[in-house]
């Protein structure tokens, strides 16, 4: 642990978040070879996340891990310093998942014009306002930089005048109510 890097809060919980998505079972030996764990900070961790109304998980003794049970519903009732967290962890997840972009370079605009195809793109910076409508621009923008900083490549191109976003690689899927050895070897 001492030779890990220490990750900002909401980084460390945010590539969790993306490590137990990822996976049917996630292992507290697999999570602890990646991130700076003990069990304590795990688990604050994870009641963070299922309080951020973004991912609930349970831990099965049979898999030896830990497994989805669901999305939750966000707690409202957090005191408001940790609320204040929360929501933003809510969104940043959210964008994890649903962030879309179909913009493409202005030479390419130009050129589907000159072509007669005249359309809207859809940029990052508009599905990001869809998402959470009435944020400020710098608000984006810091939500942008945590993307950033956990791997995620989402940027504006000056240069080329685009929204560049790499397709996010995250998945989801539910584990069945009873754990049994078809589960945990993927023969199911």
């Amino acid at each position: 642990m001492k030779d890990k890097k220490r990750l900002p809060r909401i980084e460390r919980q945010l590539q969790l978040y993306e490590h137990v998505c990822r996976y049917k079972i996630a292992q507290f030996e697999g999570i602890c070879e990646i991130f700076p764990y003990n069990m304590r900070l795990l688990q604050r961790d994870l009641a963070d996340l299922k309080d951020a109304g973004l991912v609930a998980v349970k831990y099965s003794k049979k898999a030896r891990g830990y497994i989805k049970t669901g999305v939750p519903a966000f707690d409202e009732e957090a005191a408001p310093r940790r609320k204040a967290h929360l929501v933003r962890l809510n969104r940043i997840g959210r964008l994890m998942s649903e962030l879309e972009n179909e913009d493409i370079p202005w030479e390419d605009k130009k050129e589907n014009q000159e072509n007669g195809e005249d359309r809207e793109y859809l940029t990052s910076k508009d599905s990001y306002n869809r998402l959470f409508p009435g944020l400020s621009e710098r608000t984006r923008q810091r939500d942008f930089e945590v993307l950033r900083s956990i791997g995620y490549w989402v940027r504006y191109d000056a240069r080329e005048h685009y929204f560049d976003q790499e397709e996010f690689a995250f998945a989801w899927s539910d584990a069945p109510e009873v754990i049994d050895n078809d589960y945990l070897e993927g023969t199911w």
